[in-house]
C-alpha cells in the first residue's frame, strides 16, 4: 500500500512539473516580440521614469524620448502599488541576465532582467503595451475558467 502511495505521489510531481514548464514556455513565447529592436545592455542608463504593463513587464524611460520594455524573469506583484523602481547597473550599464528589478516596499524580492527592446516612439510604445494587455486578459480568463471547473 504505501509503495503504490509513492508511486502516486511521484506521478503527481511529475505532471505538476510538466504543467509549471509548459507555462514558463507558453509565457516565454507571449513576452518575444521580433517585431521590436531587442538590446543586450544599455549603456549609460539613468531612470527617468517608468510604468508598468503587468506583472511580467515594465517601461522605463531613460534620457527625453528614449524608451525601452524590460521582460522579466518572473512576476512582481506589487509594482501596480509601488511607489518607486529598484534597477541594478554597474557604472551605469544594465545588462539582460545580470541585472534585477525590485520595488523600494520589497527590495529583496528581484525579478532578473530577462529581455530588453527598445521603443522607438510613443506609437510603438503604445502598440506593444496593448497587446501585453490582451495577454494578461487571456491569462485572467483562462485562470477564472479554471477556477469554476
Amino acid at each position: 500500500m504505501k509503495l503504490w502511495n509513492l508511486v502516486v505521489l511521484g506521478a503527481t510531481l511529475v505532471l505538476a512539473g510538466c504543467t509549471s514548464t509548459e507555462t514558463a514556455t507558453e509565457r516565454n513565447a507571449q513576452y518575444t516580440f521580433p517585431e521590436l529592436e531587442q538590446v543586450y545592455s544599455i549603456d549609460n542608463f539613468r531612470m527617468d521614469g517608468w510604468e508598468e504593463v503587468d506583472k511580467y513587464t515594465i517601461i522605463v524611460n531613460s534620457r527625453p524620448r528614449e524608451s525601452y520594455l524590460f521582460v522579466l524573469s518572473g512576476g512582481l506583484i506589487d509594482l501596480r502599488f509601488a511607489q518607486g523602481l529598484l534597477v541594478t547597473s554597474t557604472l551605469g550599464k544594465v545588462e539582460v541576465g545580470f541585472d534585477t528589478v525590485s520595488t523600494p516596499q520589497d527590495p529583496m524580492l528581484k525579478a532578473q532582467i530577462k529581455r530588453i527592446y527598445r521603443l522607438k516612439d510613443k506609437a510603438e510604445k503604445e502598440a506593444i503595451k496593448q497587446k501585453i494587455i490582451a495577454f494578461a486578459d487571456i491569462e485572467d480568463k483562462e485562470a477564472d475558467n479554471k477556477s469554476t471547473q
